[in-house]
């Protein structure tokens, strides 16, 4: 769920304004989660009410930002921890094929798990075929 302090919608993109001499934000919000591509794979950022949690590490391997904390946001705006305000905007964006079938998919998995397992008629001939050996094998050893 999304504060409403945000500013920020559900479904909708967006993306941190770039600013000279500011630190750089190449990726964009969607429901709550940053990501640096459009495959939506792994979100290096996340909001927990309007604090935004940013996963950049720098080369050594620490976080950039204290407390992995790059800032809050209120009102479309990335207020941060040194004072810096950077505006946040909606990014359009054309959804591709991968990334339609995964949003299409997702939050209906429910309604799939109720539909009817319709089993392969070779997928049955093959089963049928194993017990069929296996209860002709217990057959023969019990004869011995």
């Amino acid at each position: 769920m999304i504060a409403p302090q945000t500013g920020m919608k559900p479904g909708q993109r967006y993306r941190i304004e770039s600013v000279e001499r500011a630190p750089q934000f190449s990726g964009f919000f969607l429901d709550g989660k940053y990501y640096l591509g459009p495959e939506l794979q792994t979100a290096i950022g996340w909001l927990e009410g309007q604090t935004f949690f940013y996963d950049q590490l720098d080369p050594t391997g620490e976080p950039v930002y204290p407390d992995r904390i790059a800032g809050t946001i209120e009102g479309l705006t990335l207020e941060m921890p040194d004072g810096l305000r950077l505006e946040i905007e909606e990014a359009p964006y054309q959804a591709e094929p991968a990334a339609a079938v995964r949003s299409s998919f997702e939050g209906r998995v429910e309604r799939i798990s109720r539909l009817p397992i319709r089993p392969s008629p070779l997928l049955v001939a093959g089963a049928a075929m194993l017990v069929g050996v296996c209860l002709l094998t217990i057959s023969r050893i019990r004869n011995r």
